[in-house]
C-alpha cells in the first residue's frame, strides 16, 4: 500500500467514524423523544443500533496508519524524494 493509499484509507476511516457518530446522535435523539420506541416496528430505528466499537476501532486504525505514513515521508531540503521506497 502506497503512502497516498494509506492517507485515503485514513480519510475513509474517519468518515466511517463520523457517520457512525452522527447516526448514534440521531438514534439517541429519536430514542429519547419517542415514548413507544421499543414497540414493534420502532425497535432498532432502521433495524440496527449504533456501534461504539466501529467508532473506536476506526479512530485507532487512523492513529496506527498515521504513524506508518509519517515514517515513510522523507522530503527535506537535503533530500529530493518524497516517500521512502
Amino acid at each position: 500500500m502506497t503512502t497516498v493509499e494509506q492517507i485515503d484509507y485514513m480519510i475513509q476511516s474517519l468518515q466511517v467514524a463520523k457517520n457512525e457518530i452522527e447516526y448514534a446522535e440521531k438514534y439517541m435523539e429519536e430514542k429519547n423523544s419517542d415514548k413507544e420506541f421499543y414497540q414493534y416496528g420502532h425497535i432498532g430505528h432502521d433495524k440496527r443500533t449504533p456501534n461504539g466499537t466501529i467508532i473506536r476501532e476506526s479512530l485507532k486504525m487512523v492513529g496506527r496508519m498515521a504513524n506508518i505514513a509519517a515514517n515513510n515521508v522523507c522530503l527535506s531540503p537535503y533530500n529530493s524524494c518524497i516517500f521512502r521506497e
